[in-house]
């Protein structure tokens, strides 16, 4: 019984020989078609600019954009990426009609931001353009934002709309009230602080993603950080056309996101002038009470006028510990 195990066992021989052989050779082609893909894509050099589109039920003014982005001499080497936001129209049918473009699938709607943020991510170009969906924006702007950002070596470049531009009336006083929001904030005046056209360096954008809104706070949020940080940038002036489909902002809802975004504003860059500002008045109303009450009236110094000046420090000391925690947060990737 003895021999004819070790019989068998040695007849077996060859044949597991002959698949120690097999392995090592797939092992050995795969290892060098690996080599030679990795070696490929490293011979391939980084696209200049990468050009990021958010989108959302655009399917009535992409293929323009696209159209016009493709056939521009001056972005030959630019990558072309589309994030499509959920959408449920035939936004992604339309982009997948060209096959040089890149496209990105949400399956769900998760706002103007996060489709920015999945779209830089991705990116590969040494500077990231954001460019919008709707066809308001002509590409030969978008090529004076590249060319000023490659040619002075900034780090961000914003297109400024001028008077000329389309700009819906219904939007007007949302505008205003987030303007002077921004310029509070900043400490200087801002020309155009949320322009959906706008380029940035790659490592300067990706310093800061994590601080921006999943909504369109987006480009209000890098204006103010490109100012408050001291980036080197440019305005570049632009004209805006009418937009191509049915517009994705609401009133109401907008307008809530509106004063959501200005409380925002000042909480991540200016807390101490915010709760400070709210800390000094309630100081001084208990203040001003608490005296009258006391002197005029001879009545005392009143427990309201207390817990009204208390109230008030305590916001003044809530400011204060916000802004220690807004300045390490924008600092973290500096």
């Amino acid at each position: 019984m003895t021999f004819r195990r070790r019989h068998s066992s040695m007849a077996n021989l060859p044949s597991t020989r002959a698949t120690r052989d097999s392995w090592a050779l797939m092992m050995s082609v795969t290892s060098t078609y690996i080599a030679a893909a990795k070696a490929e894509t490293m011979a391939q050099p980084a696209p200049p600019v990468s050009v990021i589109i958010p989108a959302f039920n655009e399917a009535a003014g992409i293929a323009r954009v696209l159209e016009g982005l493709c056939a521009e001499p001056a972005l030959r080497d630019a990558e072309i990426i589309v994030v499509d936001d959920g959408s449920v129209d035939d936004t992604a049918t339309v982009v997948e009609g060209f096959p040089r473009v890149r496209l990105i699938r949400h399956r769900a709607n998760r706002g103007y931001g996060a489709a920015i943020r999945s779209g830089a991510r991705a990116a590969a170009g040494d500077y990231l353009i954001w460019f919008d969906a709707d066809a308001q924006h002509r590409v030969e702007d978008l090529v004076r934002v590249t060319e000023t950002l490659l040619e002075d070596h900034l780090d961000y470049c914003i297109g400024v709309r001028g008077g000329g531009s389309h700009q819906e009336s219904s939007r007007r006083l949302g505008k205003w009230i987030l303007k002077q929001a921004v310029r509070f904030a900043a400490g200087q005046p801002v020309r155009d602080f949320n322009s959906g056209l706008r380029g940035f360096r790659r490592e300067v954008l990706h310093r800061y993603l994590h601080l921006l809104p999943k909504g369109f706070g987006a480009s209000t949020t890098t204006t103010l950080l490109m100012l408050e940080r001291g980036y080197m940038g440019a305005e570049v002036p632009i004209t805006v056309r009418e937009r191509l489909g049915q517009s994705s902002v609401r009133q109401v809802r907008d307008g809530l996101r509106t004063l959501l975004l200005t409380l925002r504003i000042f909480l991540l860059f200016k807390p101490l002038a915010f709760f400070g500002s709210i800390g000094a008045f309630l100081i001084a109303v208990g203040g001003v009470y608490g005296l009258h009450e006391a002197f005029a009236q001879r009545l005392g110094f009143p427990t309201l006028a207390s817990v009204v000046i208390l109230f008030g420090v305590q916001m003044a000391a809530l400011g204060l510990m916000c802004d220690q925690i807004s300045a390490i947060r924008r600092e973290r990737f500096d």
